[in-house]
């Protein structure tokens, strides 16, 4: 059975085939989500999150999104960047529970498997309002979602890879009518010693072949939900989910050390914990949450030399944070949406280092943070609609200014679903822990970062016999004050400050194409393109400061991808394609400097899948190539990527 998205007011028109029969075509209408008035959203569907199942969610995004994931390689840390904006302004709710780092501010999206993501919404510019504050560039919403099917039914997946890559993926879940529980476990280990030529090395006047050192990595996660629905307005739920990853830091290729005499090694240790209970009753919605998350997060850099070990860095931060959180929606009329929302989370970090060259803890420290919105949504008729949102965030005894939105919307042509959408918002973003506290270097004098972002777009679903086109396109210009910077000081170390001023504009563009050309045969494709000029335009810090005017490090102008599948019968076979321009390594962009600028680079892959279903087991095998065309490109300075490698999955469903 085959679903592709199409028909009339933003439906669903449904095609089925079975064994070469074209059955008749079934159209579903629906009118437009109130609650999404405005807002420019990204949904990820389950193909582009479980397509290849070993991708953690920095693979997804970079594929199939407009995100930039700065990544120094496969099970290495790997950051999101919205629109041009630093890592620190994409927001990342799990649930609802916010998973930045309370530290730094940021998330590492390597560590999150796509396995264990069922829904994953991308909020743009302003529209991260809708979630939380702070998203400067935007919000990422990842979530679960209870199995709906009575029945038990488990799935196992085994994975082999070049480096010894080994990944293995279980699920299991029973579902009766009030109770779903599902229960699913990833763990991925390799050697990841990859060869590569080291352009930053010349040998007896050649380029060497060198291996990828330090860059092993073994990763354990365990996800438990269980969800109960009594069918008369109240739904609960409890997810669980544990992590414990070990991971080497590659080396440098300018790095000459060997990896027999360094260790160079980071352990996470991750528990985040949810309850959920929602209560839904004629025009109303109420619901409570309350969550716990713990990060135990250890690095080690050390030399051994005659059996001796001789600490470098120890260093060491744990993490505590609890959250409580409750909302309400009332719906008085078909024309009306009030919503309501109130967040309180408190954090608490001890970061030390136990190593010869730094004494005593970093900062030992606990904040309170908590937010406050109310929302109000207007359908006046069926073509227009508005909205307001009013948020109050607060971190330790500091309220920041009042951050508003407003949204509107207007159906241009109802059959194709064409929509004209707008925003303008004033957003703020406190500073990280890391930002005000750590030592040495730590400002406490930090003001919150401000941005003022505009946006415009449009958006279309055009239905038709064998062919369903979708997509949008929006330009947005966004202006950033007080942004946060780290820069050395005459006293020896970094300091962050509120230095920058940015001026981040561009487009970003999403097509999407359903195509039913012949009996059993289905062409699927995706393509979004993203420009983003993202300028410095802050006054010079001294008179050798030739940033003004400049793109900021590491963010591409131009970047695009591409994913088309095409299936027949119990085949798939699916490409993906991924493109880059020129990043900069100076805040100047000194492209004289060898060292000053990272070359544009494409980058290819490919699948071929065979399903396989039997009387009692379904199965499937699926062959990747990642990189099939062998090219040779870093992302970050002086750390090569993996070349062309392979993976075979093989999975395997019983049907009891």
């Amino acid at each position: 059975m085959i679903l592709p998205l199409g028909g009339a007011r933003g439906g669903l028109c449904l095609c089925l085939f079975a064994q070469g029969r074209h059955l008749n075509e079934v159209q579903v209408s629906a009118s437009r989500r109130l609650v999404d008035t405005g807002a420019q959203i990204t949904r990820l569907d389950s193909l582009a999150l479980h397509d290849n199942i070993s991708l953690s969610m920095a693979d997804v995004l970079s594929q199939h999104s407009t995100l930039f994931i700065k990544s120094y390689g496969r099970a290495t840390e790997s950051t999101a960047e919205f629109r041009g904006t630093s890592p620190s302004h994409t927001q990342v709710l799990w649930n609802g529970l916010r998973i930045n780092s309370p530290m730094l501010g940021t998330l590492d999206f390597s560590t999150i498997p796509s396995f264990f993501v069922d829904e994953a919404n991308l909020y743009h510019g302003a529209s991260s309002i809708n979630l939380t504050g702070g998203g400067l560039g935007g919000a990422v919403e990842l979530k679960t979602i209870p199995v709906t099917v009575e029945g038990t039914a488990l799935q196992y997946i085994q994975g082999i890879g070049s480096y010894k890559t080994y990944d293995q993926f279980l699920r299991a879940t029973h579902t009766t009518e009030h109770w779903s529980t599902s229960t699913r476990v990833v763990y991925s280990r390799s050697d990841n010693d990859f060869m590569y030529t080291n352009y930053d090395k010349i040998v007896d006047g050649v380029h060497p072949r060198e291996c990828n050192k330090s860059g092993y990595f073994s990763d354990f996660h365990a996800l438990q939900d269980v969800y109960y629905n009594d069918h008369k307005g109240n739904r609960m739920g409890l997810m669980l989910w544990y992590s414990h990853t070990k991971r080497g830091l590659p080396f440098l290729s300018v790095d000459y050390k060997e990896d027999t005499d360094f260790t160079n090694e980071q352990v996470f240790n991750i528990m985040r914990a949810i309850m959920t209970w929602d209560h839904v009753v004629q025009k109303w919605k109420t619901g409570v949450k309350a969550g716990y998350q713990y990060q135990d997060m250890a690095y080690d850099y050390f030399t051994t030399f005659g059996g001796r070990r001789t600490d470098i860095t120890n260093s060491q931060s744990l993490t505590n944070m609890g959250f409580l959180q409750a909302n309400a929606d009332y719906m008085p009329s078909e024309h009306w949406l009030l919503q309501g929302n109130s967040e309180l989370s408190y954090n608490h970090v001890r970061s030390y280092d136990k190593s010869p060259f730094h004494f005593g803890d970093n900062y030992r420290l606990g904040r309170v943070e908590g937010s406050l919105s109310l929302k109000a949504r207007w359908r006046p008729v069926k073509s227009l609609s508005f909205a307001l949102i009013l948020r109050e965030e607060l971190y330790k005894d500091y309220f920041v200014p009042l951050i508003p939105v407003a949204f509107a919307e207007y159906v241009l042509y109802r059959p194709w679903n064409l929509t004209l959408k707008a925003s303008v918002a004033r957003n703020y973003r406190y500073p990280s822990m890391d930002d005000l506290y750590y030592q040495p270097g730590g400002n406490p004098n930090l003001k919150p970062e401000e941005g003022f972002t505009y946006d415009g777009g449009v958006e279309f679903n055009i239905p038709m016999k064998h062919l369903t086109l979708k997509g949008n396109a929006s330009a947005f210009d966004s202006y950033i004050t007080d942004w946060i910077q780290w820069l050395p000081n005459p006293k020896g170390f970094w300091e962050p400050n509120n230095l920058k001023k940015v001026h981040n504009y561009g487009v970003e563009m999403n097509l999407q194409a359903d195509w039913f050309f012949a009996a059993d045969w289905k062409l699927h494709a995706i393509g979004n393109y993203a420009y983003t000029p993202s300028v410095n335009k802050g006054e010079p810090l001294n008179a050798n400061d030739q940033s003004y005017g400049k793109q900021l490090c590491y963010v591409p102008i131009h970047q695009a991808n591409v994913c088309a599948g095409i299936s027949w019968r119990t085949w798939c076979f699916t490409w993906k394609w991924n493109y880059y321009s020129e990043r900069y390594t100076t805040t100047s962009n000194e492209v004289d400097l060898i060292t000053g600028r990272l070359k544009p680079y494409y980058m290819s892959d490919v699948s071929l899948e065979k399903r396989f279903c039997w009387h009692k087991v379904h199965a499937s095998i699926k062959g990747v190539i990642n990189n099939i065309l062998g090219t040779e490109y870093v992302t970050v300075l002086s750390h090569p990527m993996a070349p062309r490698n392979f993976e075979i999955f093989l999975e395997i469903t019983p049907q009891w």
